[in-house]
Parts: structure tokens; C-alpha cells; sequence
């Protein structure tokens, strides 16, 4: 008999949840309806709940639903427990994935010990027989059943205006209080105020460049490369056989007669500048290194370090466009990134076929209006320098671009497009303009009287009709940027007889091109200007190739870009290579 009324009782104690359960279910809110795990769950994390339950129940609200549905739905009392379980969940949408807000405190009434011992729903729906489970369940649907419409008009209001805060930014600022949890969460970039520094290569990072080093140091002592960190030659060959063939080659000028007063040149007009003096840019001397540094199979510039990510030097080689760049930190923490020139330099041991498809990007350039796939290489590079130097605290007037030859045209035209400030040494002119064309920028041109290449332009005179006509400041190959002129002026004058042969007969076209060649190795490698900015190499590849003579800037190689504009000018030797807009 005792059985059969305990069995009874527990019929009516089933029948009552029952009851209790429909009845809350049918009043409470969309919003609130198992969607949030609450604070104290056994779930791992709030997030992962909220996944979960909406892959189980297709029925369960989305996100964009519960936005939607939390404007014009009832809302719930200060006390009502499921309010609780919704406002714990706005927060959530600014936090990262996977944040466990187990720990989370209530904002409406502060009691973080209950919020945090709450049973989860799913468990008392499963066990609804345990007293402990059944009586706080029962608690808050009478409390729902029972709510008063003054109660209603007192709901989450403050927290849905506080997420609204965050999203919609025409809204009234809420009370500190209110908006503080979530501006925490919001995920904005954060920059500071100076540059955390190089980094140090990893141990994996240092072995891989191992060995480059070890083969660098047998070029060194070979006297194919020079550093001021590796051994010296015991016996340099090189030196005056070099010389020695330059000086027949210059005899041989005089026999055909290059050495006459040349045909006179179009007016090259002269730039005064004005501009401030004061920016913080590498030197010259830094800038010229790092392009040397380029040639160089193992080398490092002096002074510099690599720039790293995850243990790495920042670097890239694209043997079918032709591109290859590595970056570097000044002493100052500031970002060099050096473009390699044609042939790659001592690279060739490593990487030979690279050569062919720089070769053929000069012919591009040189011979067509278009520009290069390594150019466009060359400036995806600099956006990825950008934003890896971003991270680690670098802005954009922190980032430099230099190259030699090759290089320099890549340097040029990455400071074209996104207008990093730089140095490029003896480059041609480019294909591609924009508006004014450097006019107002901080990227310069060093060339070298003698050196054709540079002279492959529409805005340096000496090459026409070889090339395009000339126009001051302009023309279809003009150099972005502006243009400083180092060297003796006299160089150039076989080139300006040579030149007049071309189009006169196969013979004298071959005499034009053995000139060309032959003034192009005279003057056109990084030591030649080294020589002529007062710089010492550090590296130098194939130091003892060309022919150092002439005017010497002394001190210029200690001199920032502004600074070396000022020089130049005072020197009557800074020349206006683009139009103002």
C-alpha cells in the first residue's frame, strides 16, 4: 500500500514538472530558449555550447536570429534567470573562439557565486528527479509564470543597449560601467610607439644560411668578394689585369676616334632643393651595402642585421620572374629591403637559372612598354615586408627599398606604387609613370657618368636615338624619383660619339655595342660609386672590377636621403628627373 502511494506521489511530482516545464517553455522569450550554455556549465567553453546546440537542433536560433529577435521580444527581469544566460552571452560575441567564460561575473545583480554554480538546463531536464536539480529549476518558471509587467519594462535593456554601443556607433555612450566589458573584447590592432628591434635568427634559421657563409669565405679568400668581417686575399691577381684591360680598351676608344669632342647634348636641367633636412633615414652608405649585399652569396651589409619572422631572415627568389630581395635592420631600427640585380652575383653557384629570366626582364623593360612580372613580384614583396614589420611594431616610414641596376628598377617602382622612400643605383628609366613621378618623394637615383644604363631613359641625355627622345623631367621612360649625378661628366664622352654609329651600318652598330659593354663593366658596379660617395665597401663582390677615377663626394656616404638631396644640390649635381602634377 506504502508502494503503491509513493509511486502515486511520484506520478503527480512528474505530472507537476511536466506542467511547470510546457508552461515556461511556452512564456519564455525566443531568445533565452537553449541557446547559451550559463556560466558554471560543463560544456569547455561558452562558444563551443553555443555551436553545439545549434548543430543539434535545427530549430535553435542563429546569431543573426537572436539579434533580430532581441529587439522587439519581452524582456525578462533583473532576477529572472535565463536574462542572466542571455546577457552572458552578448559579451561573447567580442571574444575570441574558444574563451571560457566559466568565470564570467553577473553584471545585473553581481552575484558571482551563484551565476558560477548554476546547474547546467540539460542536466535537470535529464535528471529531474534529484531534489537539488528540481528545486531551483521550479524556482525560476514560477518566477517566469509569476513576473509582472513592471517587471517586463525593467528587463536587459542595459545590457542590449551596451552591445548596440559597441556595433552601432550613432548611439548614445552608456554609463563606463556599461560599455567596458565589451571595448575589452573588441579586437584592434594595436601599434606602438617604437619598433621592438631585430629579432635573432633561430638556430635552424642560422644553419640554413651556414652554408652561403662557409662559400662566401672561400670567394673571399679568392678575392671574388670582400668583407670588412672575412679573411683578406693573400694574393690579389685580379686588380691589375683589370686595369690593364681597361686601359687597352680605352686605347682602343682613342684609335677609333671616341674620344673627340662629342656632338653638343640638350640643356639637362638642374634641381634646386629646398626641402627639409631633418628626416631619419639609413645612410648612403647603408642603403649602397645592402644593394652590394644583394650580389652576395652569404654577405651581409655592414652594420646591418637580417629582419626575422619566426626565427627566419625575410627573404624571397623567384627563379621565372627573375626577382630576389632580402631585408635588413639598421642600427636605428630602421628597414632596408634590398632588390638583387641581374645575374644574381656569386648567387650563380646556388641558384644559376635566375640569371636567364633577369636577363630577359631587362630586355622587357628596356624594349617594350610594359612592365615586368618581377616588378610586380618585387612590390608584392614590399606589402608583405610591410605587414610583417607592422607586427612586430614598425610603421611605414620605417621601411626603405634599395637595389642595384636591376634592383634599382624594382626599388624604383615598388616606391612608384605604394611610395617607400629609398635609393637605387644605376637604373634605367621605367616604363610605367604616375602623377608628378616622384617629384615630392625621398626616392633618389645615384648614377654614374659612363654607365649607359642609366642613360636607358627618356629624362637623362646620351642615348638618343638608341633611345626614345629625350624631354626634361619626362618622356615615355622617364626614373621616378630624382636623379644624382656622380662621377666625371668626361666619361661620357666615347658613348656620345659611339652612339652616333647606330643605325649607320652592321659594322659601326657592332662598334656601338662592344662601347656600350665595354663602358657599361667600366662604371656600372656598386664599387665604382662606393669609390665615388666616399663609401667603404662592406661587402664588395668583384671589388676590382671597373675603373675608379674621378671626382670623389667626400662624407656623402654618411648623408640620409634629405641630406644628400641638399649635397647635391649644392654640388649642382641633383637633377629633376619628374614633373610636379
Amino acid at each position: 500500500m506504502n508502494v503503491e502511494r509513493a509511486r502515486r506521489r511520484a506520478r503527480i511530482r512528474y505530472a507537476l514538472v511536466a506542467v511547470a516545464l510546457c508552461a515556461g517553455i511556452a512564456g519564455a522569450p525566443a531568445p533565452a530558449v537553449a541557446w547559451a550554455e550559463p556560466a558554471g556549465s560543463d560544456s569547455t567553453s561558452s562558444t563551443t555550447a553555443h555551436t553545439g546546440a545549434a548543430d543539434a537542433d535545427s530549430s535553435s536560433p542563429s546569431t543573426g536570429d537572436q539579434d533580430t529577435k532581441a529587439d522587439t521580444s519581452p524582456t525578462e527581469s533583473k532576477d529572472d534567470s535565463p536574462k542572466d544566460e542571455a546577457e552572458s552571452e552578448i559579451p561573447d560575441r567580442g571574444t575570441d573562439i574558444g574563451t571560457d567564460t566559466a568565470d564570467s561575473t553577473d553584471e545585473s545583480d553581481g552575484t558571482e557565486h551563484e551565476v558560477a554554480q548554476r546547474p547546467s538546463r540539460h542536466t535537470e531536464i535529464e535528471q529531474p528527479t534529484k531534489p537539488e536539480r528540481r528545486t531551483p529549476l521550479l524556482d525560476r518558471l514560477r518566477a517566469r509564470i509569476d513576473r509582472t509587467p513592471a517587471d517586463e519594462d525593467s528587463t536587459e535593456a542595459a545590457p542590449l543597449t551596451r552591445h548596440l554601443t559597441v556595433v552601432r556607433t550613432e548611439d548614445a555612450t552608456p554609463p563606463a560601467a556599461a560599455v567596458a566589458p565589451n571595448v575589452a573584447t573588441i579586437d584592434v590592432p594595436v601599434t606602438t610607439d617604437t619598433p621592438e628591434g631585430p629579432q635573432p635568427l633561430s638556430p635552424l634559421g642560422k644553419l640554413l644560411q651556414l652554408p652561403g657563409h662557409l662559400v662566401n669565405t672561400v670567394l673571399q679568400f679568392f678575392d671574388i668578394t670582400r668583407s670588412s668581417q672575412g679573411p683578406a686575399a693573400p694574393i690579389k691577381i685580379a686588380p691589375p689585369i683589370n686595369d690593364l684591360l681597361f686601359a687597352a680598351f680605352r686605347e682602343v676608344e682613342k684609335w677609333i676616334g671616341l674620344d673627340r669632342t662629342p656632338p653638343p647634348q640638350p640643356p639637362f636641367p638642374t634641381l634646386t632643393y629646398t626641402g627639409p633636412t631633418t628626416a631619419k633615414t639609413p645612410t648612403v652608405a647603408q642603403f649602397l651595402n645592402a644593394s652590394a649585399a644583394a650580389y652576395g652569396l652569404g654577405t651581409t651589409p655592414g652594420g646591418l642585421v637580417p629582419f626575422t619572422v619566426n626565427g627566419f631572415q625575410m627573404a624571397s627568389a623567384n627563379i621565372i620572374s627573375g626577382m630576389a630581395a632580402r631585408v635588413w635592420v639598421t642600427p636605428d631600427n630602421q628597414i632596408v629591403i634590398s632588390y638583387q640585380g641581374t645575374t644574381g652575383g656569386t648567387n650563380l653557384l646556388f641558384n644559376p637559372f635566375i640569371a636567364v629570366a633577369q636577363i630577359l626582364t631587362d630586355l622587357q623593360v628596356i624594349y617594350t612598354q610594359t612592365t615586368p612580372w618581377a616588378f610586380h613580384d618585387a612590390l608584392r614583396f614590399a606589402e608583405r615586408v610591410q605587414a610583417a614589420a607592422a607586427l612586430q611594431g614598425y610603421g611605414t616610414d620605417d621601411i626603405f627599398v634599395t637595389g642595384h641596376s636591376l634592383g634599382g628598377w624594382e626599388a624604383q617602382y615598388v616606391a612608384q606604387q605604394i611610395g617607400l622612400a629609398g635609393i637605387g643605383f644605376e637604373s634605367p628609366g621605367m616604363s610605367s609613370t604616375v602623377p608628378g613621378n616622384g617629384a615630392d618623394s625621398l626616392f633618389v637615383n645615384v648614377e654614374t657618368y659612363g654607365d649607359p644604363a642609366p642613360f636607358m631613359a627618356t629624362d637623362l641625355p646620351g642615348l638618343q636615338p638608341f633611345m626614345p627622345p629625350y624631354v626634361p623631367g619626362g618622356g615615355i621612360k622617364p626614373h621616378y624619383g630624382h636623379i644624382v649625378m656622380i662621377g666625371d661628366p668626361a666619361a661620357m664622352t666615347p658613348l656620345l660619339n659611339a652612339v652616333t654609329l647606330w643605325r649607320t651600318g652592321p659594322i659601326r652598330n657592332f662598334v656601338f655595342f662592344v662601347d656600350f659593354l665595354g663602358n657599361f663593366f667600366q662604371y656600372h658596379l656598386p664599387g665604382i660609386q662606393a669609390y665615388h660617395l666616399g663609401v667603404t665597401p662592406d661587402p664588395g663582390v668583384v671589388p676590382w672590377l671597373g675603373t675608379a677615377r674621378g671626382p670623389v663626394n667626400t662624407g656623402w656616404g654618411d648623408l640620409t636621403i634629405p641630406e644628400l638631396l641638399q649635397a647635391a644640390s649644392d654640388a649642382g649635381s641633383l637633377h629633376r628627373s619628374a614633373v610636379a602634377a
